[in-house]
């Protein structure tokens, strides 16, 4: 390559870079509500590249990212963000603070464990980015819900009905999902493992002695949880445990196929000969049983609750109803917003 073609490449090159920084630099639009706010295309371009990577994420077509619809969602932003100001809307360190630490129990709630600061930051960091974006997202969500409640209250604070025809329809398109699994109630006598396997092979002795005086009738199985039980959750209620269902696969694990076969197999007001657990040595008292069954409306929901089929449903249908509200809320804000506003678009498809 002679010298003369080289500079004439590498003025192609520098032209090429400086049109490509020009696109990305020019507007896709401006926003003027209180001040003239200019949305790039380099901005859009990142967040529709966001909303492609959560599509492909979640199993499906990024092609299917309209970068119009994305535009317009940056545009009703900064319309946010413009009214909140403007309407006095303050959203301190304080509030965010508050909203992360709740975000965080429920996270420990989901994973069923307590984090420390640190291993919380990576949580975030890995699905957030870090935690200066995830704080400022938190912030972003908490101005949009204090200016919708704000400007929106009576429309949000309206009483929302649900009639029992409503509840009606809905059990009957999904009763199917209002199954009570195979359930039994539970009184146990227990001694937990203790590593030693002399001791334990002892236990197992003493609670086979025991299991077959309760047989024989020389002592009940009362008088045996009282004197011979290590359960101190269920002692003073005569070794009570409460229902235990079939499909319970956390329990299943922590307990065993043994222990699981004995319950579903021993006869109401019967009791069992040692059960050998993951946890230790039981003598099983069968107190009550039912069958899978299709709950009606007006059954409890499970054995431990005295909440029906027909409140569970009026309170999830009641739920799903506030939360359409509060969509409407927003899309009225918006329309409201946009009609006080100059929104100039710029992007073409």
């Amino acid at each position: 390559m002679t010298k003369r073609k080289a500079i004439v490449l590498v003025s192609l090159l520098l032209m090429s870079s400086v049109v490509y920084a020009s696109v990305l630099g020019a507007p896709a639009a401006t926003v003027r509500l209180t001040r003239t706010t200019v949305i790039t295309m380099a901005q859009l371009d990142a967040e529709v590249n966001e909303y492609k990577a959560a599509a492909s994420e979640a199993g499906q077509d990024p092609s299917a990212v309209d970068p119009l619809q994305v535009l317009n969602l940056l545009i009703n932003n900064e319309l946010f963000r413009q009214g909140a100001a403007r309407d006095g809307v303050r959203i301190t360190d304080a509030m965010i603070d508050s909203a992360v630490e709740s975000q965080k129990v429920n996270i420990e709630a989901t994973y069923g464990q307590r984090f420390t600061t640190e291993q919380f930051n990576q949580i975030i960091a890995q699905n957030f980015g870090s935690l200066d974006e995830y704080r400022k997202m938190i912030g972003e969500q908490l101005m949009v819900d204090s200016y919708v409640r704000m400007k929106k209250d009576a429309m949000l604070n309206q009483r929302i009905t649900i009639s029992d025809t409503e509840i009606t329809s809905f059990y009957r398109r999904n009763r199917s999902q209002f199954v009570s699994p195979e359930t039994v109630k539970l009184s146990h006598i227990f001694i937990p493992l203790s590593g030693d396997t002399q001791k334990d092979s002892e236990n197992k002795v003493l609670l086979e002695d025991v299991a077959s005086r309760i047989k024989a009738g020389s002592l009940s199985f009362e008088r045996a949880v009282i004197d011979y039980s290590q359960d101190l959750q269920s002692k003073n209620k005569a070794g009570d445990i409460g229902w235990l269902t079939m499909d319970n696969t956390e329990a299943l694990m922590g307990l065993g196929d043994e222990f699981f076969d004995v319950a579903f197999t021993t006869d109401v007001g019967s009791v069992s000969s040692v059960v050998v657990s993951n946890t230790g040595y039981h003598i099983l008292k069968v107190l009550a049983y039912s069958e899978a069954k299709i709950l009606g409306l007006d059954d409890a929901i499970s054995p431990n609750t005295a909440s029906t089929i027909r409140e569970y449903i009026r309170s999830e249908l009641s739920a799903t109803r506030q939360q359409e509200v509060y969509y409407q809320a927003i899309n009225s804000l918006v329309d409201d917003l946009r009609k006080s506003a100059t929104v100039n678009i710029l992007y073409k498809k």
